[in-house]
């Protein structure tokens, strides 16, 4: 990792990697990954600390992130409007699909989850988890919390949500995001050939939705389409995904074009 220049991006990297690091990480760790000195980095983390950016685990001694970006980050939810505008159709999408409902917007070249609404059967299948929570055979249906919270970022190359919001740029811009962000291999089915994810993306400029096909997870499929803006601008998108296996997929002219419905029926709301 590049040392940061300056106290501000040293912070800002700081709450990046503790996010990144599932269970936090000491000081020792954090000192050595950004490779400053540990008197500039305790007067660091003594500031985010006292401003609630961070926790420190006393047991432990990990830090990890604390309260402060959470209120940040509704706080941004909530100007943009997007949760009071969109959660009856997803709640209805996801009732009429079996499938979980999301809103993605692109932020830095990657998806970041503005809403999701979970299917039915999850809802299930975690109920049973906690009463049952010896029974492995029922993690392949759960995953893990991080990977579906609101406010993950997901590249934009493996998933209907990131297809839809790329096929909306120019493609001077998409080149440019690919560039910076790679096309990492997330399962066996992702899109990692330029070419050919270009070549879907105006496939799926064209057909107005995108499909997932396990590019992002293992088992779960995934169909997306935009919403509009009243100019005509792809904001974000939405999307239903689950288990491939599900009835549902039987007809994928129907679970397409519930879909579609759902996004012109948030497009609709977004310009009242």
């Amino acid at each position: 990792m590049k040392t940061p220049s300056n106290s501000l991006d040293r912070a800002l990297t700081v709450l990046e990697i503790i996010e990144q690091t599932p269970g936090g990480l000491t000081s020792g760790e954090i000192c050595r990954t950004l490779q400053i000195p540990k008197s500039s980095y305790s007067y660091m983390m003594t500031r985010l600390k006292a401003k609630g950016y961070v926790t420190r685990d006393e047991r432990t001694g990990r830090y990890k992130v604390g309260l402060t970006p959470l209120v940040l980050a509704y706080g941004t939810l909530r100007e943009m409007g997007f949760r009071s505008l969109t959660e009856p159709t997803l709640y209805r999408l996801a009732s009429a699909t079996g499938l979980a409902v999301s809103i993605g917007v692109l932020e830095r070249g990657r998806v970041l989850l503005v809403d999701r609404v979970k299917s039915p059967q999850f809802v299930r299948d975690a109920v049973e988890f906690a009463n049952h929570s010896g029974k492995i055979a029922l993690t392949s249906r759960i995953r893990v919390r991080r990977d579906r919270d609101i406010g993950r970022e997901l590249p934009a190359h493996s998933n209907a949500l990131g297809k839809v919001l790329l096929a909306s740029l120019p493609r001077a811009q998409v080149l440019a995001i690919i560039a910076q962000e790679g096309l990492p291999r997330m399962t066996p089915h992702t899109i990692v050939s330029r070419a050919r994810l270009v070549s879907e993306l105006d496939a799926v400029r064209t057909q107005g939705y995108a499909i997932s096909n396990q590019e992002q997870y293992v088992n779960v499929r995934g169909i997306g389409a935009p919403l509009v803006d009243a100019n005509g601008t792809v904001t974000a998108a939405v999307s239903a995904t689950g288990d491939p296996t599900k009835p549902i997929w039987k007809d994928p002219a129907e679970l397409i074009e519930l879909v579609r419905t759902a996004g012109r029926e948030i497009s609709r709301s977004m310009r009242l």
